[in-house]
């Protein structure tokens, strides 16, 4: 089953002819909502989204306005996987090209323009659709935020560091680099102790409010996860890995399209390293903050494990402490 059910939602979203049925596309729009839509909504509130849809109650259903949210999308998705078939005809006789006295053959630079198009306005639209799942997601429990173990939870608040256009898209190709940044440079700053004890309280943080101490840490965390992780992403976010290969991706074949050109080297490796800048630095900084402000009663994960480097470094580890009984003196 799929949510797009009449070929007037199709012609909707872009001026499609008249002689187009729902038959003709129903193979692409399986595809697009099996690829592109499934991943981003969860497997539970798809298959509630699709019984809904050819419901015959489907415009009365609580759901109707997120259906009509997520039908934009699909059926942009579904028109740029399809429309290089629709020219042509596959029989036993090879490929042909199919023309008629009214109707001949667009240039190729018109095709590819014409799916670059819709490619671009699936992509805003899938971005509109989870903002406003986002925004509602009392109302469909079945969509899960799956981002709440992360230090940094959704594009919105990422955004406020590095500017992705609030793209939840480009958020979740963030979320491994993310995930990886937190155990290889907070972790090892925190201490495994203060670090999973502050997990813990992000994860709770939705019946109570964080303390002001833990605020505090995360405030100086969340800066430094999203700069990191745009240095590291930067080296891979504009490459596809496959089996037989590693590409390039956001190039195109013709010089005469118009669409945005990826950036050249020397400006990507320029961003990697005014990045990677600004994350060590707030790596240090949040170093300095424990060191100074930890003790037994603040942040004593920290205090009783081996990075504190903080004033009470050398009373903490008894060395070279003065006593009654021992003492060093220098002359």
């Amino acid at each position: 089953m799929s949510l797009i059910t009449t070929i007037s939602q199709l012609r909707l979203l872009s001026t499609i002819s008249i002689s187009n049925s729902l038959e003709n596309w129903q193979p692409y729009i399986d595809e697009a909502q099996e690829s592109f839509i499934r991943p981003l909504l969860g497997d539970d509130l798809m298959d509630l989204l699709e019984s809904e849809a050819n419901s015959s109650a489907s415009e009365e259903s609580q759901y109707a306005g997120l259906i009509e949210k997520v039908i934009k999308p699909l059926g942009l998705y579904s028109l740029w996987l399809g429309v290089d078939e629709m020219s042509v005809s596959v029989s036993s006789s090879g490929i042909q090209v199919i023309e008629s006295p009214s109707h001949k053959q667009a240039p190729r630079y018109m095709i590819v323009n014409l799916k670059e198009r819709w490619l671009s306005r699936a992509h805003v639209n899938a971005d509109l659709m989870l903002k406003f799942l986002e925004k509602s997601k009392s109302d469909y429990p079945l969509w899960i935020n799956q981002d709440s173990d992360l230090f940094i939870s959704n594009a919105i608040e990422f955004n406020k560091y590095v500017n992705i256009r609030e793209s939840r898209r480009v958020f979740l190709a963030l979320k491994p680099v993310m995930r990886s940044i937190e155990k290889k440079y907070i972790r090892a700053t925190l201490g495994e102790d203060l670090f999973n004890e502050l997990k813990e309280a992000i994860n709770n943080s939705a019946s109570e409010e964080l303390s002001s101490d833990n605020q505090a840490l995360v405030d100086l965390i969340c800066p430094a996860i999203a700069h990191l992780s745009m240095a590291r992403a930067l080296h891979e976010i504009s490459v596809d890995v496959l089996d037989w290969g590693v590409f390039e991706t956001a190039t195109s074949s013709f010089d005469d399209i118009k669409s945005k050109s990826s950036a050249n080297s020397e400006r990507i490796a320029s961003m990697i390293e005014v990045n990677q800048h600004d994350g060590d630095a707030e790596i240090k900084e949040l170093q300095e903050y424990l060191d100074n402000n930890a003790c037994s009663t603040k942040y004593a994960a920290y205090f009783n494990c081996d990075l504190y480097q903080g004033p009470d470094y050398a009373e903490k580890k008894n060395q070279f402490v003065n006593t009654a009984d021992k003492g060093i003196f220098v002359a």
